[in-house]
């Protein structure tokens, strides 16, 4: 097959069709604009400093955590684009359906679905490479002392800019055939569904177990330096894939739960769709968990700020200075917690999506119901049923042990009779032994609105698909086929 009839038969289709491709597009540039922040950051040189005036570019310790809060924003966008594929999918699998009875072999299907999402993910590359560098162009300035506001100075070679560039369309391109292998090895109906029939496993969430129980070990022997920093990382990253990968079965257990104990019609079929398909979404909404996990953590540690803060001043009778620690900490929490709230604003648009995709999906399930007698208010009541019950227990509890874990990690705040002193030589200081401990763990109103936020956010894109039930419960799509 020519590569050209190839990409012609990848951009053919419906609106939806169209609306998968013009979102591949979408995550694919924000997901090139921040490689492309997050490799800049990493190509600063580490020994030069007071170069820049934003602290959390200048520093290099906060450096490393502001690529750390690029990479958790990336986390989303990464579930956004998976979600994307998913979009308008009967009709894209009777499409491939048609192409294999039309002759066509599935290595040259595979190469359809690879040449929609490359192409998608390439133009949303050289989008999203625009952006940055209009970006660069617009935030390119200097103060009166010279020194630039960020790292618009700095420019990627060529090999950064093609790894980048070529690699994501690649991937995304890759994956997508990956994830579509099953759908098209046969024209057949009923061979082309690949429907799950095993529950889902519990052992995702013995990967957060794990990482407890390595953050735990790492606060009780204080190990702070390189290895302690690698495992702690590798925790997190096990903790975060471990909740995504393990909603599904909590998804499934919410489920039975519901069947067991739930009243009323809307419940039950809420509960009947839970056990049936936990993964429809599912990962969308880990996602959303990882970033209440993140919230905590970044909640305790503004707690264990006002507190630090708190006792400098009981040690040394004086309100903090500018330019030290604690300003970096605070500057460094306020990065990560824009990240944060960046992950979890495309985490919401991937909910959407994932839930207005499963009204799409059963329209004729929600078509049959609406012949039955069953209302469309019992229907959106369902709906709200089957997004709020996974993480009505998942979002508070991935927030407080966020905060649980940071509050073990970093320990007790002391007070001294001089807690900190500047210059850093301390030549006039006395140091001496901690007078008392303050207590620290997280306010409970903050916490209170991060995971009563989470979980109003949830509802209100339930609602929001719901909107949608009106067309989706039409008789004629009884009909349709």
């Amino acid at each position: 097959m020519r590569p050209s009839l190839a990409l012609r038969l990848a951009l053919a289709g419906t609106r939806t069709d169209r609306l998968r491709v013009a979102l591949t597009a979408v995550t694919a540039a924000l997901a090139t604009a921040l490689a492309l922040a997050a490799a800049t950051l990493l190509s600063l040189d580490n020994r030069t400093l007071r170069r820049y005036q934003v602290i959390v570019v200048d520093q290099p310790d906060l450096r490393e955590l502001t690529v750390y809060a690029l990479v958790i924003a990336c986390l989303p966008v990464l579930a956004l684009a998976a979600q994307a594929t998913r979009i308008g999918a009967p009709a894209r699998h009777r499409r491939l359906a048609a192409l294999r009875l039309a002759g066509a072999t599935p290595r040259q299907v595979t190469a359809v679905v690879a040449a929609e999402t490359g192409a998608a993910a390439a133009l949303g590359g050289l989008a999203g490479l625009a952006v940055f560098e209009l970006a660069r162009l617009l935030l390119h300035r200097r103060d009166a002392a010279g020194r630039w506001w960020l790292a618009t100075d700095v420019r990627l070679g060529p090999v950064a800019h093609a790894v980048i560039l070529i690699g994501l369309p690649a991937l995304a391109a890759l994956l997508a055939a990956v994830l579509t292998r099953s759908l098209h090895g046969s024209p057949l109906s009923t061979a082309t569904r690949a429907a799950r029939t095993r529950a889902p496993r519990l052992w995702p969430l013995l990967a957060v177990g794990a990482g407890v129980l390595t953050f735990v070990l790492l606060g009780t022997a204080d190990v702070l330096f390189a290895p302690g920093f690698l495992l702690g990382l590798g925790s997190s990253a096990a903790m975060a894939g471990g909740l995504v990968l393990g909603m599904a079965w909590i998804s499934e257990r919410s489920g039975r739960l519901l069947h067991r104990f739930g009243r009323g019609p809307a419940a039950l079929l809420a509960a009947r769709r839970l056990r049936a398909d936990p993964w429809t979404g599912s990962r969308t909404v880990g996602v959303l968990v990882v970033c209440a996990l993140i919230a905590g953590a970044l909640l305790a540690l503004r707690d264990y700020h006002r507190t630090s803060a708190l006792a400098y001043v009981l040690s040394n009778a004086r309100p903090v200075p500018g330019g030290t620690e604690l300003d970096y900490q605070g500057s460094a929490m306020r990065m990560l917690g824009t990240g944060v709230g960046f992950a979890a604003a495309v985490a919401a648009v991937g909910i959407l999506l994932a839930l207005l995709e499963t009204v799409a999906a059963r329209r004729r399930a929600f078509a049959a119901l609406t012949a039955g007698g069953v209302t469309r208010g019992v229907l959106v009541r369902a709906l709200l049923w089957q997004a709020m019950l996974p993480v009505m227990v998942a979002v508070p509890g991935a927030a407080l042990l966020g905060a649980a874990l940071a509050r073990v990690l970093v320990g007790e705040v002391a007070v001294t009779a001089v807690y900190a002193c500047y210059p850093a030589d301390c030549s006039d200081a006395v140091v001496r032994a901690p007078v008392r401990t303050l207590p620290w763990f997280v306010d409970g109103v903050e916490f209170t609105a991060v995971s009563l936020g989470g979980l109003a956010l949830v509802a209100l894109l339930a609602v929001v698909a719901g909107a949608t039930l009106r067309e989706r419960t039409d008789l004629a799509a009884l009909r349709a086929t």
